[in-house]
This record gives C-alpha cells, sequence and structure tokens, in this order.
C-alpha cells in the first residue's frame, strides 16, 4: 500500500458510524456479498472518515500530532489501513 496516495472507498462499500465505532459493509447484489467489517473504536471510524482529504501520510501525520500518538500507536493505524486495502475496502485516487 502506498501511503503517499489518496484513497477512496471502492465500489459498493460505505461507512456507518454506530454507537460502538462503525461498520464498513459492502453491498452491490453480487456475490460475495454482503461483507461487513464491524470496527470497535469511534476513533478509527473518524479517520475513515477523512480518507479521501489527502494523501494517508499526511492525515495519519495530523492525527499523530493531534492525539500525541506513540509510534506503535501509528503503526497499529497503517497495519488497520492496509488489511482494509488489502481487502479492496479502498482505491487509490
Amino acid at each position: 500500500m502506498d501511503f503517499s496516495k489518496c484513497y477512496r472507498f471502492a465500489r459498493g462499500f460505505s461507512l456507518r458510524r454506530e454507537s460502538f465505532g462503525g461498520i464498513l459493509y459492502h453491498y452491490e447484489g453480487k456475490r460475495p456479498d454482503p461483507r461487513l467489517y464491524f470496527i470497535d473504536s469511534p476513533f478509527l471510524i473518524g479517520l475513515l472518515e477523512l480518507l479521501e482529504e489527502g494523501p494517508l501520510d499526511e492525515l495519519i501525520a495530523q492525527v499523530r500530532a493531534h492525539f500525541h500518538l506513540s509510534d506503535p500507536q501509528v503503526a497499529s493505524i497503517r497495519e488497520f489501513l492496509t488489511t482494509l486495502a488489502s481487502r479492496g475496502a479502498f482505491v487509490a485516487q
């Protein structure tokens, strides 16, 4: 995954905020639908809501500075985003 690029949700993917965090779901009416990803972190849902705001490196740097995140926390965010990208949740713009 190239963190210097901008990304957007892939066709058929939508994000819904819930009290526990949110649900990232895919539905196009063809198999393998539906796909549901339960995300139990309001923080990560907020990050996904900003996905299209700019390159991921810049977004992560802003979040890191604002919340004073440690290196392991930033690594977890990168792993989270990489996992979703590998599942086809978003694509480079």
